[in-house]
């Protein structure tokens, strides 16, 4: 049996992800399609637009055999934790032939150049990655450059800094030999093109949905009629949603207690009690936040671990998911499912009942469930418990 494992956040699921999806196949040959993918927020820190079923029903309609719930402890976290869990997750299933991923092609030849350097972690990289750091660059733009320098290989930094590129990067990195990568060229519009095309980026799609261009929107999925569902029914969560949430968090936290969140470091908790106290927005606080040294990105990521109360003590204890929630699968997957029932090496949940918040990872899930129902927009999803009223989708 080949299984190709992706891992995925399909925010929402497009044309470009059913391409991929359809390529993975087929130059792994596998038998099934495995996606890991992010739960109710995103690698970017944000809320995701539509809930995880509606999502991993997208998946499965467009190529997909089984979707499992990547974690929220590593959903939004640094590229390394993401992609480590994601990885680590697909492998523990247990039956994972084949890992494949999309990447700019201008990046390809270089992955595992850079991926070996990054690795050895030689002294010339090392000085170079700390000159970096002490110029005050963000540490991944200071990764990039040490690679650049201690690998000689031009404009490496560049190419490696790509968005595709730097996850592709840690999933190389990440893999076991037991598990062959299978990359796969980026075709369409750029990962932050607002632009809708033909191939459309998930940004451009929510870009498009955010200011009521509903009709572009549909026209660059793969299947309309779920997404005009959904926002008929306004199943969708808004980005800026939770704003309120978050500012009465940091209103309401004292200094000790921030220091303590997963990302917090060198007295940024004090930055983000003063920008709270004046901040309207979601964005106004991050930008308040920002430097040359601490990116949007990552402060975005940071806003998702206050709301949730995500510690780096809580991020090092659990640092590789302890279980595999199926979202959904297709029924011609029966196979795939007792394959992974019989060799996985953590438990394989289609059912809640009897796994419940006394698990530390499932218990954020949940909260993490609980907290983006709030911020919906339809009223009949923001009730509470829904992963445990919830069942898999089955197409």
């Amino acid at each position: 049996m080949q299984v190709c494992g992706v891992i995925c956040e399909y925010n929402p699921f497009h044309r470009g992800h059913a391409l991929h999806l359809e390529r993975a196949r087929a130059l792994s040959g596998a038998d099934y399609i495995v996606c890991a993918m992010s739960g109710s927020f995103t690698q970017r820190g944000t809320p995701a637009l539509f809930d995880k079923w509606t999502r991993a029903k997208a998946a499965l309609l467009g190529g997909a055999d089984l979707v499992i719930e990547l974690p929220a402890r590593f959903c939004s976290a640094p590229a390394p934790e993401f992609a480590g869990g994601g990885v680590s997750l697909l492998a523990a299933l247990g039956v994972l032939t084949h890992l494949s991923f999309g990447c700019e092609a201008e990046s390809l030849a270089v992955l595992d150049t850079a991926a070996r350097v990054l690795g050895e972690e030689s002294p010339s990289f090392k000085a170079a990655l700390r000159g970096g750091l002490d110029q005050g660059l963000p540490y991944p733009r200071a990764r990039a450059l040490a690679a650049q320098q201690a690998s000689g290989v031009e404009h490496l930094d560049a190419l490696i800094s790509l968005p595709n590129a730097s996850l592709a990067l840690e999933y190389l990195r990440a893999l076991p030999e037991s598990i062959r990568p299978v990359p796969v060229v980026r075709e369409g519009a750029g990962y932050h093109d607002e632009t809708l095309a033909a191939l459309s980026s998930a940004t451009a799609i929510r870009a498009a949905i955010a200011r009521g261009d509903t009709q572009q929107a549909l026209a660059a999925v793969p299947h309309p009629g779920l997404l005009c569902a959904a926002l008929s029914r306004a199943d969708m969560h808004g980005e800026d949603a939770l704003t309120q949430s978050l500012l009465y968090r940091l209103r309401t936290m004292d200094a000790a207690a921030l220091s303590r969140i997963s990302g917090m470091e060198e007295g940024l908790e004090h930055r983000f009690l003063a920008a709270a106290k004046t901040a309207n927005t979601r964005d106004e606080l991050i930008l308040a936040v920002k430097s040359k040294r601490y990116t949007y990105a990552r402060l975005s990521r940071i806003c998702r671990n206050i709301l949730l109360d995500v510690t780096g003590d809580f991020a090092r204890e659990n640092a590789v998911p302890t279980y595999a929630r199926v979202l959904g699968f297709r029924r011609d997957a029966q196979p795939l499912l007792h394959a992974v029932k019989d060799r996985s090496s953590i438990p394989l949940i289609t059912k809640t009942a009897g796994y419940d918040r006394s698990y530390p990872l499932f218990a954020l899930d949940v909260r993490a469930q609980d907290l983006w129902s709030l911020g919906c927009a339809s009223p009949q999803l923001r009730r509470s418990g829904r992963d445990f009223i919830t069942g898999p989708v089955i197409i």
